[in-house]
């Protein structure tokens, strides 16, 4: 959902870098659109077009979990205003709104979110201004409710009924992770790039293709992510999954350790954990989760990587568990509901309480 992958660190403290994709990248390209990765790579390539990253960003009117709830009413308990979802004989998604005899109305383009837990409808008014939909899927309901901090945003007109304006720093970002190659001044990309697509993480690749053509093997011209270290690796997946804080900026690292909040940016949480921090650098997020893919639903994929340091024969100072030998994670990593229809795996790595979910007041409603 949008409004989920971006986090709010406190202002105050030493001012920290904002690590890109680009910082990485070290090669000096252009893009040459995911399908040119296909001929070389059809097996990474298949995977990865299904997986929900590449799902990020669609446009609304292909998504059948979508279009299968419609009609939809709701009456917005905040601002007394009737919504109103819809699909027009064109196909398009309308979002209409009205109050006193008063009526407004969206065409909602895009889908952000690839469905895993929700999905975030955006679309633009007459004047091109980006407005977040007042209304979003969610997986654990099967239909629609307000958006994740829309009960405490009171619309001050029939307009704002109908979502949230969006600034161009703000549209940019969204987009920005949710694409492949947007930038500010074209920010919205084509259908097949829409999505985290190959170059979102190996960088622009159109030098990698002329160089594997050339037979030159010596500089294939292309990043590859996984060579990174665990905090490098931490730093790219966190320009959208929650930037992690430098070991020296210390109001950010009290801000996260004390916010149940920042339960939803798994990158910020990682690098908390003594696991990360004693691993001499080989724990990182592709130790765990498939890149390409989506993430594994089975607890013994994690046992497996979890009984790898975590046994005596491995490290002198690898703990081992006396409380259970599988399903390490329930414990470890337990599931926090920082919202109010959405479930989110904490990776700060620790010893908690067996089935504590996290409740907090900074829930966003």
């Amino acid at each position: 959902m949008l409004v989920l992958l971006y986090a709010v660190l406190p202002s105050k403290g030493p001012a920290r870098t904002r690590w890109t994709p680009q910082h990485f990248w070290g090669q000096q390209s252009a893009y040459a659109g995911s399908r040119a990765c296909q001929g070389c790579h059809a097996n990474l390539y298949k995977i990865q077009e299904a997986s929900n990253h590449a799902r990020s960003l669609r446009p609304l009117k292909e998504i059948e979990k979508i279009t299968s709830c419609l009609p939809f009413r709701l009456m917005d308990p905040s601002s007394q205003t009737e919504l109103f979802l819809s699909r027009k004989p064109d196909g398009n998604i309308e979002l209409s709104v009205r109050k006193d005899g008063k009526e407004d109305q969206i065409i909602l383009e895009w889908a952000f979110g690839a469905g895993a837990k929700g999905i975030t409808p955006v679309g633009r008014r007459d004047n091109g201004q980006f407005v977040e939909g007042r209304l979003s899927w969610y997986e654990t309901l099967g239909t629609f409710d307000l958006t994740a901090g829309a009960r405490e945003r009171i619309a001050q007109d029939i307009s704002e009924s109908l979502g949230r304006s969006l600034g161009e720093e703000e549209r940019s970002r969204c987009f920005g992770c949710h694409t492949t190659g947007s930038t500010a001044e074209s920010p919205i990309p084509k259908r097949e790039e829409m999505g985290i697509r190959c170059e979102r993480c190996h960088g622009p690749g159109l030098e990698h293709i002329r160089s594997m053509a050339s037979g030159n093997l010596s500089d294939r011209k292309i990043f590859h992510p996984g060579r990174l270290d665990g905090f490098s690796q931490a730093q790219l997946c966190g320009e959208c999954h929650g930037p992690p804080p430098a070991d020296s900026d210390f109001d950010a690292i009290r801000y996260i350790q004390q916010k149940d909040l920042t339960v939803r940016f798994p990158r910020q949480r990682m690098v908390l954990s003594r696991c990360f921090n004693e691993a001499d650098a080989n724990l990182k997020c592709s130790t765990c989760h498939n890149p390409h893919a989506n993430i594994a639903a089975t607890r013994t994929h994690y046992d497996k990587i979890c009984l790898g340091c975590h046994r005596l024969e491995v490290r002198k100072r690898s703990a081992v568990c006396p409380v259970a030998k599988d399903n390490c994670v329930s414990c470890h990593m337990p599931k926090g509901r920082v919202m109010v229809h959405s479930e989110f795996t904490d990776h700060w790595i620790r010893a908690t309480r067996a089935g504590v979910t996290t409740e907090t007041k900074d829930s966003l409603k």
